[in-house]
């Protein structure tokens, strides 16, 4: 079952990556089993089971959050497999998964900047201060902007457009490019030619190839700029903050943001490139330099 799930199902979402981790260890726990023999008291035994196992990485007990994201996988395979024929009932229904503690951290300005500054220092890492400054100037999350490709810029028009990647989270279609923005993509634009190898990525290492992560990069200028229990991911959340705290409306953010109920999503299936531009400018004013255009050669 997991492995039509995963050929058939795991490439269409954007957790694709997620999947084939979450898959590992219910693998190893009902992996043998039948899936008609599996029942919800083996659903809760694995639960207990995996609040015993350390994590490989940090050597501590896997958190609730994991375990849900793990039975979510589980409960979500299975409906297929009702499709498929294979069961009538799906076991992992109605599974009472562990309370989960949402950490919200807001990085201040002061702490964007001095993570920037430390990352100017080290030519290994100064690719890092375009990255956090294409994450807080568009909202958007990390792997939309690691993966960012050149087709879907157009400074002329001032977008970038990304394309409809899951059915139950409606995003963007296109966003607007701010001034701080535009003059970076601009940039990073012009200094294309000077590479050995030019890929088809915005943000590209020297062979061409996107940077799948940058989280040792971000720890190593944490770390160096004296700046603790802060992730990557809090640069979204500082955006969204901020386009709030400039008087602007949940709902309008959520839909710059792509991080809406489900409700605001049956609402706005897609998004004009104009409604995103008023929020997206507010989060430009933010940010410190010279914010003249740059013509395009």
């Amino acid at each position: 079952m997991i492995e039509r799930y995963t050929k058939e199902v795991t490439p269409l979402k954007r957790s694709s990556r997620s999947d084939l981790i979450n898959q590992k260890p219910l693998l190893k726990f009902l992996g043998d089993q039948r899936i008609d023999t599996i029942t919800k008291q083996d659903v809760y035994r694995y639960q207990d089971w995996r609040k015993t196992i350390r994590s490989e990485r940090t050597k501590k007990p896997v958190s609730g959050a994991t375990i849900n994201r793990e039975i979510a996988l589980l409960r979500h395979a299975l409906k297929k497999a009702i499709r498929w024929g294979y069961i009538d009932q799906n076991p992992a229904q109605g599974i009472e998964g562990f309370s989960e503690n949402k950490r919200e951290r807001y990085v201040t300005d002061k702490e964007f900047e001095g993570i920037k500054k430390a990352a100017t220092a080290h030519d290994e890492s100064k690719h890092l201060v375009d990255i956090m400054d294409a994450l807080y100037l568009t909202a958007q999350r990390k792997g939309r902007i690691l993966n960012l490709k050149w087709n879907q810029v157009n400074l002329k028009e001032r977008t970038i457009i990304y394309e409809q990647v899951s059915k139950t989270k409606k995003v963007p279609f296109a966003i607007w490019i701010n001034d701080p923005l535009y003059n970076l993509l601009t940039r990073l634009k012009s200094i294309r030619s000077s590479y050995k190898i030019v890929g088809p990525y915005v943000f590209q290492k020297k062979d061409g190839s996107p940077y799948k992560s940058i989280k040792t990069t971000w720890s190593k200028c944490c770390q160096k700029a004296g700046i603790q229990n802060i992730r990557i991911h809090d640069i979204r959340h500082k955006a969204i903050t901020d386009m709030v705290r400039a008087g602007f409306s949940l709902e309008m953010v959520g839909r710059v943001a792509g991080h809406t109920t489900p409700s605001t999503t049956q609402r706005y299936t897609h998004l004009s490139v104009e409604a995103t531009k008023e929020l997206l400018e507010a989060l430009g004013k933010n940010i410190k330099g010279d914010t003249k255009w740059v013509e395009l050669k």
